[in-house]
């Protein structure tokens, strides 16, 4: 990861594959998404599930996740075990479809919670 400069340049660095699949996957990708798991949790504890909110929290757990899933995928393959680097990978897409999964139910729980 040599010549990147600051968070833009690591998240570059990530999505092009150049970065350790420990740190993507372990750094980023777990502890990453308890974190916004957790701010998304404050939140909705604070100020209830409205649809903004849920457009807000759709978005970026769209951005997060696709970048999340394309950078384990391609740093998967700087893994020097064969077994990692498709646990990673297999991990890594059971999660994304546990977002759409979560987003989904928080959508239709919106949709019965609608005035009549």
């Amino acid at each position: 990861m040599t010549g990147t400069a600051g968070i833009g340049g690591t998240i570059g660095c990530y999505w092009q594959g150049r970065g350790p699949l420990w740190k993507v996957f372990w750094l980023w990708g777990v502890v990453g998404s308890w974190l916004l798991a957790a701010i998304f949790l404050t939140i909705f504890r604070a100020w209830g599930l409205s649809w903004a909110l849920y457009f807000v929290m759709a978005a970026i757990m769209t951005v997060y996740t696709i970048w999340i899933l394309v950078s384990v995928w391609r740093c998967a393959a700087n893994a020097r075990n064969e077994q990692w680097q498709v646990l990673a990978r297999v991990l890594t897409v059971a999660w994304a479809l546990n977002v759409v999964l979560v987003g989904a139910f928080l959508g239709l729980d919106l949709l019965g919670a609608a005035p009549a």
